[in-house]
């Protein structure tokens, strides 16, 4: 282990140890720059217990080889932030593994590949673009992000054992559907930190403001809450 990767490895165990807390944000500019730093740390974090190597595909997405040679992805994004109308939702944050809020994930998928290629991940007979086996919407407050990190880490490798993603806990009380069927066969994995759900069930008009939450709230038979 290198100097510097023990150092990362010590700061990591730090920003799970006691994950920071979102500050009072007067501002949509303040929020992204919250977020920025909060997803560097993140993204850290996740390429440390993904134990293999990864490429940054920008400064809130990053890439890695799964063992089928497909190049997997993952995207941090803000979900709703304060602004002026309305100026008082909290901070609420996004993670995409596999999947795209809007357009084609083939397309994402391409740029991975390429990045993945330039980087080395990419190895003879790989398939980088190939269909994904699965796929995850998280949400949470920023606070218990970095916590999923290992999380993401462990349906990573469940997913490379041929395990069913959708049984691996969460390591916080969360809300979870799980789509067996979804795009192109995959499995797709709906996960909103209990405290989320909570917060937006109760002051947002969740059908409306969140398009796949049509499937969370319609499919209760397959939704389960994670609870520790």
């Amino acid at each position: 282990m290198t100097p510097s990767t023990k150092i990362l490895n010590e700061r990591a165990a730090e920003w799970l140890d006691d994950p920071p807390e979102a500050p009072t944000l007067p501002s949509a500019t303040g929020s992204e720059r919250y977020t920025a730093v909060l997803f560097r740390a993140f993204l850290a974090v996740l390429a440390i217990r993904l134990q293999r190597s990864t490429a940054r595909i920008s400064r809130s997405s990053l890439c890695w080889r799964a063992k089928s040679g497909r190049i997997e992805h993952v995207t941090c994004q803000p979900y709703f932030c304060p602004s002026e109308a309305p100026p008082h939702h909290p901070l609420l944050v996004r993670v995409l593994v596999n999947k795209v809020a809007v357009g084609l994930v083939s397309e994402v998928d391409a740029v991975a590949a390429a990045v993945a290629r330039e980087r080395g991940l990419v190895e003879e007979g790989d398939e980088p673009c190939r269909a994904p086996r699965w796929s995850l919407e998280l949400a949470v407050f920023p606070g218990e992000l970095l916590r999923f990190a290992s999380h993401i880490a462990d349906l990573v490798r469940a997913s490379e054992r041929d395990e069913d993603e959708g049984a691996v806990e969460p390591p916080l009380p969360a809300e979870v559907l799980v789509e067996s069927e979804g795009l192109h066969g995959t499995r797709a994995l709906y996960v909103w930190s209990e405290r989320a759900w909570d917060y937006f069930a109760d002051h947002v008009w969740m059908d409306e403001i969140v398009p796949s939450n049509s499937h969370f709230m319609a499919l209760r038979g397959q939704r389960r809450s994670a609870r520790r």
